[in-house]
């Protein structure tokens, strides 16, 4: 069986009819997502299949975005008003912030690095090693061709190394398209940050910027990436546009967490040093 790192578990955590209308009244929606491997498996894109890496439940409330991994047992609070990522973690009673600046610095920084090692490729190097940056390459510039199946409502995204499937739907209030994409944005670069060894995000906004052109939210997305191994995961979004009693029960906890005088809020870097010390000795 795979190992999956934490960049699996978010890299399509990205997420989407019934009364749209009621929706944005009411500033609630709930997509509770589940992401499976379907490594070699070409039906993949329509059928259950594959083992789960992680299920994800995301709460649109009060102006404020709730993202719950379930694994991690980790939530971020996103509140676009403040331009504004808090990042959770109840057990180690943890929390830390980053703000839109801060991570298109993180993320500046990060592309910095990048290009620098794609500037200098030895000359002896394998074949492997040409193939894994050119894909870093991809990341920055990524140039897809678009196809899209009215009837299906199916759009693909193809690349020589790196695929989008995705099957959507209109809401009956397209408001509630750009509502969800201007989150997805910014959960892509957030996570970018967050999980060092993910995707850089440029791929993930050229796919939400086709879903915007076409008023579309997804209700899969297939994922294939030429990595080694080959990467290969569907997202399944459920949307809902009524909260579950436990919902309510989730946010008020979480809210109440943020607010415990003994919760230790960090630095971002000092609360990914502390994420992955913990992390390590989970795994000795």
């Amino acid at each position: 069986m795979k190992q999956w790192n934490r960049f699996t578990c978010v890299a399509l955590v990205a997420s989407l009819g019934l009364s749209a209308a009621t929706a944005v009244t009411a500033q609630e929606i709930r997509i509770y997502t589940t992401i499976r491997d379907v490594s070699g498996n070409s039906s993949a894109v329509t059928a259950d299949h594959g083992s789960i890496v992680v299920r994800s439940l995301m709460l649109f409330h009060a102006g404020k975005v709730y993202d719950y991994i379930e694994p991690a047992r980790e939530v971020t609070v996103y509140e676009p008003a403040h331009r504004r990522f808090t990042v959770l973690n109840p057990r180690r009673q943890l929390c830390s912030e980053l703000t839109h600046d801060e991570i298109r610095q993180f993320l500046g920084l990060a592309e910095d690095e990048a290009q620098k090692r794609l500037a200098f490729v030895p000359e002896e190097s394998s074949a492997s090693s040409r193939r894994a940056l050119e894909f870093l390459r991809f990341q920055f510039q990524p140039d897809f061709e678009s196809n899209f199946d009215n009837t299906k409502q199916q759009l693909k995204l193809s690349a020589d190394n790196f695929e989008y499937v995705v099957e959507g739907f209109q809401p009956e209030t397209p408001e509630v398209v750009e509502k969800y994409l201007q989150v997805a944005d910014w959960m892509a670069q957030f996570n970018s940050v967050l999980h060092p060894q993910s995707l850089f995000p440029a791929p993930r906004l050229k796919l939400n910027q086709e879903l915007r052109s076409r008023g579309l939210l997804p209700l899969t997305i297939s994922l294939k990436a030429e990595t080694d191994p080959v990467l290969h995961l569907q997202a399944k979004h459920e949307w809902t546009w009524k909260f579950q009693k436990t919902d309510r029960q989730l946010i008020d906890n979480w809210d109440k967490q943020l607010r415990d005088p003994n919760l230790r809020k960090l630095p971002f870097r000092e609360f990914q040093k502390e994420m992955l010390r913990a992390e390590i000795a989970r795994k000795r």
